[in-house]
């Protein structure tokens, strides 16, 4: 590992045997596993959506991924479809199989892996207690999807478990998903546009969603998590302020959409030097935080590291591992 600089990388994923398991013998009309060259495919309502690949599940080559990449922590999350299948009892139990899975691969690692939750959405009061239970068994965050099953997280029902998040402290890191509508219908099928395109538009409304319907203000100690560098929402928030300047009678928040930017936090997954200086110059150094999309096909730590080091000296360690070790209250002695 680079021995001046400490990496804590807040974007990245693991599944668990256990939780492949679950799936494979409780197959859902929206997620089931099936045949792919080499590996196995996860498919989400039609389209596939991960590669099954060993080290999607394997603790000992993320380790050895880490090494190469000089990162010093991983925050791991379960990504989509999370947990958001099957009966009420299949969902809690996927659930409480993946945290568990993911604190024991904490106590073998040490303080190199530390873990977010992923809670049965679906049901408000299983999920307000697999929260407190996973916080109990030292969740530092909680992961979950831009929508529930194509419910938005503003939804009403939601209520008791963001109120329950909020009083916990714990960030919420908020992944997308396929919006939940026909592919073929948004013209995403094939060529990856459902990962490329149709997971930027989901976080871009999703957040856009919780600025403008007041989720925000409603909650103002939540820390939310926008993947991907916030989708599209730092490049069309002057859209966004158009359109509620000229929309005053339905207008649900009296600051123009822009001002929410710097209350949510970013990661610097975008790809491109020109789009994280935007994205720097849009909401701050100081909320953005290193990520690797590591094991996916698309994941780029060694991207990631390139560009943040080519930012202002005083851009680079907020960015590294400043801000989230502030956020998820990982201290120097945890790697």
């Amino acid at each position: 590992m680079v021995q001046d600089r400490r990496i804590i990388d807040v974007h990245t994923h693991m599944f668990t045997p256990e939780w492949v398991r679950l799936l494979k013998e409780n197959p859902d009309p929206n997620v089931r596993i099936v045949p792919g060259t080499p590996h196995e495919i996860v498919d989400y309502r039609g389209a596939p959506i991960v590669r099954l690949s060993p080290e999607m599940t394997d603790f000992d080559l993320r380790m050895e991924a880490m090494d190469r990449d000089s990162i010093d922590v991983s925050i791991i999350s379960l990504t989509c479809p999370n947990v958001y299948w099957g009966s009420r009892e299949l969902s809690i139990a996927a659930a409480r199989q993946v945290n568990d899975d993911f604190a024991a691969a904490e106590r073998k690692y040490g303080k190199r892996i530390r873990w977010m939750a992923s809670l049965p959405w679906e049901y408000p009061e299983d999920a307000v207690a697999e929260l407190e239970r996973a916080k109990g068994m030292g969740a530092v965050g909680v992961c979950l999807l831009t929508n529930i099953l194509g419910r938005h997280l503003t939804d009403p029902d939601f209520e008791p478990i963001w109120t329950a998040i909020e009083a916990s402290g714990l960030p919420a890191f908020i992944h997308p998903t396929t919006p939940f509508i026909d592919a073929a219908t948004l013209g995403l099928e094939g060529f990856g546009l459902s990962n490329t395109v149709g997971f930027m538009m989901d976080t871009t409304a999703c957040f856009a969603r919780m600025i403008l319907d007041g989720f925000v203000d409603r909650h103002p100690k939540l820390d939310l998590i926008a993947c991907h560098g916030g989708g599209t929402l730092p490049y069309l928030i002057g859209r966004f302020d158009q359109m509620w300047h000229r929309s005053r009678s339905v207008r649900k928040v009296f600051s123009p959409p822009s001002t929410y930017l710097r209350r949510f936090w970013f990661d610097a997954i975008v790809y491109d030097q020109n789009a994280l200086d935007l994205l720097v110059k849009q909401v701050g150094a100081d909320r953005i935080m290193f990520g690797s999309d590591y094991p996916f096909l698309i994941a780029d730590a060694e991207g990631v590291t390139r560009r943040v080091s080519a930012l202002a000296p005083e851009a680079q360690a907020p960015i590294f591992s400043e801000n989230a070790a502030g956020l998820f209250g990982i201290g120097e002695d945890d790697a």
